[in-house]
């Protein structure tokens, strides 16, 4: 049996010890010592006794300290170096009255924060998966043509559980460039790293280009996947306890008959809980099937637009009954089935839709404040209209054409009013009733043709791609996030510059990124599915890129934005843009070099002087790619991005539908009231972890030679950390050749909480003078912190010497 012996710290005293015993292992708070004892800095150190003689000191919970210690939590602890702020403290102190303090028991600094400048956006790739694994039964089907789900399919609403969101994506063979095909295969990634966790064509192919939904059907608090089964119907997937994937239920009429009906190929199911019975219903367009996939109703059957619409539903007019509504009706779900509203008179456009509340709009009904209007993109235009069918604004046309895609809608100008978003043909196009109607809010564009902003695209494949919404800044106004058949962008959304540019490749159908936290790490990340398809004959480019700049840069994409020379790798900051002379001072993080920014001029008139590091196109993409930013600046989100047709209150962040008696109204949140928008965490506007460090007293195998080096690291900021956080041990100064081991936490690291990592020394030094043991937390910077100096404690002379 391998025995552990206590290091011997040659700066104390020696003393023999036991060599049975277990090591000293510290603690973690004052609970974890004995008597009077606190924890202070993972060691237990004894109290000031009440006797105590009272010369020279200070009183602390009737304590009393003396030359050397302050009062910290009714303790007296002892006073560090000295310091100017708390990047000068390290061992799990901080800075207090220009000394350094052990940090209490539980202690957190509630203002951590991390500034955010609007538009310094860093990207880097976090992870992507464009290649099949060795042995997988699909080689080739790795190309995405629609909207990419998050969930976590842990099903744990337990704070302090390492949280796991897994990506489900459809995968397609890149031949077909349109129709519904038999070709699809549910491809299941890991959020953190992209590598596959399971693939389900074997067991059922679906249609290709359309996405998929993720809710929990059976009420055991494990997500299922519904999606539109190749040649028609729906079928759905449910994993059990060990992670092995099933066939839950392929749709059947109430006899069990199959039912296969085809058609609207692009569209997607939607998931809600219609009879508030607690148990979802699945709608895939007019259809609506049990959560066992028996047809409920079909008297909607034909309810269709373009290549297929997304089911919209919810209690509009508060009459307790769900609706379903679009661009040329309303249905409420009564009695086991849709019946036409008697307020909604139809002959309207049919389109595709959104729910908001865009002001106090009459119509034929005297709606109440709390009924939303209705978005419709429909035909080449955009239209805002009551309930019942009165158009309150537009018919707009959608400028430069095109059939325009599924509408966002979100405060992009931050006056306190919402707007709504599509993309066209050869523009994106914010618009906003204030421009050119009277209405509470402002037009900051200053226009009065109904359209805020728009900025040139290129979608000449479908010209009906759906895009996404998230205030990545905390600011109060949303950023657009929108990939056309040449480029993932990040638009400004009062103004839409676009503050961030990445390549990509899209034949075009409904697909949009999304925007989750998709590897619990806290912070949001974006995801987008690529597909080769429509590449002319013999490449893998996707389309052609009409009207790119020198080296195929994107002509919008001005380069990396700062605000100050610390955001550049370059260290050149200049008028709110990195500078740089090559190309290998536009690499960010360690996914820079698959994010292709290369050193060129900028667009003429961006301000200030020098080459930026702009966005190009250097290949065709297939697969997933996920997006972070290398600084970690971007709020917190929801794990979850369950449908197209996602809105917040429509599931709750593990999967869960709610009642529809129970399920808030997003639009009556002030909060909210959007639509294909994320929600940001709940944590304050740039909160971020501030993770330190302290050493504890490890052991030594007798009969291995080796050691096993321990350490606490402590969150002492205001955010979570997520699992996995890397702690390196170093023989003394940390550098690549100096590195002993390293170590990673297990669970999330919360706020003013610790957890105990340990790691293996295979060649510990056995004689004096031993080695001074650095401990790095965030070893591989992986984290943003409000303090990044603070991360380091030392363990001065250890040597594994047993005492005799």
């Amino acid at each position: 049996m391998r025995r552990l012996l206590p290091f011997l710290l040659l700066a104390l005293p020696i003393v023999a010890c036991d060599c049975g015993d277990e090591p000293d292992e510290g603690c973690l708070t004052s609970a974890d010592c004995d008597g009077d004892a606190t924890c202070v800095d993972g060691r237990c150190i004894d109290r000031a006794g009440p006797d105590a003689s009272t010369d020279g000191c200070a009183p602390c919970g009737g304590e009393c300290c003396g030359a050397g210690e302050v009062c910290e939590d009714d303790a007296c602890v002892p006073t560090g170096p000295a310091c100017a702020g708390p990047d000068d403290c390290s061992d799990d102190s901080r800075c207090t009255g220009s000394v350094c303090v052990p940090w209490g028991d539980g202690s957190a600094d509630p203002t951590c924060n991390q500034v955010i400048v609007p538009g310094t956006f860093a990207p880097t790739v976090q992870c992507e998966l464009s290649d099949a694994p060795a042995g997988d039964p699909f080689p080739e089907h790795m190309h995405v043509l629609s909207t990419p789900m998050v969930v976590d399919f842990g099903g744990s609403s337990d704070p302090d559980s390492p949280p796991r969101p897994s990506i489900v994506a459809v995968f397609d063979d890149g031949v077909d460039g349109s129709s519904e095909q038999p070709t699809g295969v549910i491809r299941i990634l890991d959020g953190r790293t992209c590598t596959q966790t399971a693939e389900l064509g074997s067991l059922q192919l679906v249609s290709h280009s359309s996405p998929p939904a993720v809710a929990d059907l059976d009420g055991d608090r494990r997500p299922e996947i519904v999606a539109f089964k190749a040649n028609g119907g729906l079928v759905a997937f449910t994993a059990d306890a060990t992670g092995t994937w099933s066939v839950l239920w392929r749709s059947t009429l109430a006899d069990g008959t199959p039912y296969d009906p085809t058609g609207g190929g692009w569209a997607g199911p939607s998931i809600a809980d219609l009879d508030d019975d607690g148990v979802p219903e699945v709608m895939r367009q007019g259809l609506v099937f049990d959560a066992n996939g028996v047809l409920l109703d079909d008297s909607l059957a034909g309810l269709t637009y373009g290549s297929g619409v997304f089911p919209v539903v919810a209690d509009v007019d508060g009459d307790g009954l769900v609706e379903h509504v679009q661009g040329d009706g309303a249905w409420e779900w009564r009695e086991g089935r849709w019946n036409a509203e008697t307020w909604s008179a139809g002959g309207t456009a049919a389109g595709h839709v959104a729910l908001a509340d865009f002001g106090a709009y009459p119509g034929t009904q005297d709606w109440s404040g709390t009924s939303p209007e209705v978005a419709v993109v429909s035909a080449g235009t955009v239209r805002i209209q009551t309930l019942d069918g009165t158009t309150v604004f537009g018919p707009v046309a959608i400028p430069g054409g095109g059939n325009g895609g599924p509408p966002t809608v979100a405060d992009f100008d931050g006056d306190g009013l919402p707007e709504v978003s599509s993309a066209g043909a050869v523009n994106y196009v914010v618009f906003d009733p204030d421009c050119g109607t009277a209405r509470e809010g402002s037009c900051a564009s200053g226009r009065d043709d109904g359209v805020l902003w728009t900025q040139p695209s290129q979608d000449q494949s479908s010209n009906v791609t759906g895009s996404s919404v998230f205030d990545f800044e905390a600011d109060g106004r949303a950023e657009v996030v929108y990939g056309d058949e040449c480029f993932l962008r990040v638009y400004d959304g009062e103004t839409g510059d676009v503050v961030f540019s990445q390549f990509r490749t899209s034949c075009t159908w409904y697909e949009n990124p999304v925007i989750a936290d998709v590897d619990g790490d806290f912070n949001a990340e974006i995801v987008i599915g690529n597909n080769f398809n429509c590449s002319p004959a013999g490449t893998t480019d996707g389309r052609p890129c009409a009207g790119l700049g020198p080296r195929q840069t994107d002509p919008l994409h001005a380069g990396l934005r700062c605000d100050d020379a610390g955001d550049c790798p370059s260290g050149t900051c200049d008028a709110g843009f990195c500078r740089c002379t090559d190309d290998t001072q536009c690499c960010l993080g360690a996914g820079c070099e698959a994010a292709g920014y290369v050193c060129e001029a900028p667009p003429e008139g961006t301000p200030g002087t020098g080459n930026t590091c702009r966005a190009s196109h250097p290949r065709g993409t297939r697969g997933i790619r996920v997006y972070g930013d290398t600084a970690d600046r971007w709020v917190n989100s929801r794990r979850i991005w369950n449908q197209h047709a996602y809105h917040v209150t429509n599931v709750d962040p593990y999967g869960t539908v709610p009642r529809s008696s129970e399920a808030a109204l997003n639009w009556l949140d002030p909060e909210l009231n959007d639509f294909r928008k994320n929600v940001q965490g709940d944590a304050i506007p740039g909160a971020a972890p501030d993770i330190t460090s302290r050493t504890m007293v490890p052991g030594c195998s007798i009969d291995g030679g080796t050691a096993t080096l321990r350490a606490q690291v402590c969150n002492r900021g205001s955010q979570p950390v997520g699992d996995g956080l890397a702690v390196g041990f170093y023989a003394g100064e940390p550098g690549d050749d100096t590195r002993i081991c390293q170590a990673f936490t297990e669970t999330v690291l919360g706020v003013g909480s610790c957890a105990t990592v340990e790691c293996i020394w295979d060649d510990p030094p056995t004689t004096a003078p031993g080695v001074d043991i650095t401990v790095v937390a965030d070893d591989d910077e992986a984290n943003g912190e409000c303090a990044e100096g603070n991360n380091r404690s030392t363990l001065e002379g250890v040597v594994c010497m047993p005492v005799e």
